[in-house]
């Protein structure tokens, strides 16, 4: 059997739970949070993902005691799949407290949740995008030259989800140049060279994309 885990444990890191608070119920950007606690906006951002992560977690496996489950394997699926469709800590806690809504205000005791406008506004699980809405958005996206927000309202996903839809549309293409040139590599260093040469970059997939394009090679990861 499962062990329940109490709600008010989330609460343990204080600043985290208090940066959690100002980015869900007050809508404080990363940047007003850190000057706030006067650290990096970085830093903000790492510790809010990390309690949402733990806030996951405390759903996931509250939500599969109350139903009498015996591990949370098959909520790990439903929370994998609703990050894969939303692409963001924050909408799959939502979708869990849309879904689970009674069982999770319950565990919460009193504590909020996420503002209704966030749930009320969730998109609808979409477990895989067709071609066709791939394509839409990348054609959106440089020949419309939308927003990712903008994508999203007018598709039903999320903003990150279309960002990361848009990278994934040209990471591929990337994936399958290399792919290409390790197959001439003579060993495995050489391959790992190329590997190294076109991810060890902070070049955006779009920009690698186009520098394949043109014939470049892009500059030498640091040694």
């Amino acid at each position: 059997m499962l062990n329940d885990i109490p709600y008010s444990t989330l609460k343990e890191n204080r600043r985290s739970y208090e940066i959690m608070t100002l980015r869900d119920q007050y809508d404080n950007t990363f940047a007003d949070i850190a000057k706030e606690y006067n650290i990096s906006s970085l830093r903000v951002r790492a510790l809010y993902n990390r309690i949402k992560n733990r806030q996951i977690y405390l759903y996931t496996r509250h939500i599969a005691v109350v139903l009498g489950h015996s591990s949370t394997s098959a909520m790990r699926e439903e929370v994998n799949a609703a990050y894969e469709c939303y692409q963001s800590f924050s909408y799959v806690c939502a979708y869990l407290e849309k879904q689970y809504q009674q069982i999770l205000d319950e565990y919460r005791a009193g504590e909020p949740g996420l503002p209704l406008r966030l749930t009320e506004s969730l998109p609808p699980l979409k477990r895989k995008l067709s071609k066709k809405t791939v394509s839409r958005i990348v054609e959106m996206r440089e020949t419309e030259k939308a927003t990712f927000a903008a994508i999203g309202r007018q598709i039903s996903l999320t903003q990150e989800k279309v960002r990361h839809t848009y990278n994934m549309f040209y990471t591929q293409q990337i994936l399958e140049y290399i792919t290409a040139r390790q197959r001439e590599a003579k060993n495995t260093d050489e391959r790992m060279a190329i590997w190294r040469r076109y991810f060890d970059t902070h070049l955006s997939p779009k920009k690698l994309y186009e520098m394949i394009r043109r014939g470049e090679e892009p500059p030498l990861p640091p040694q």
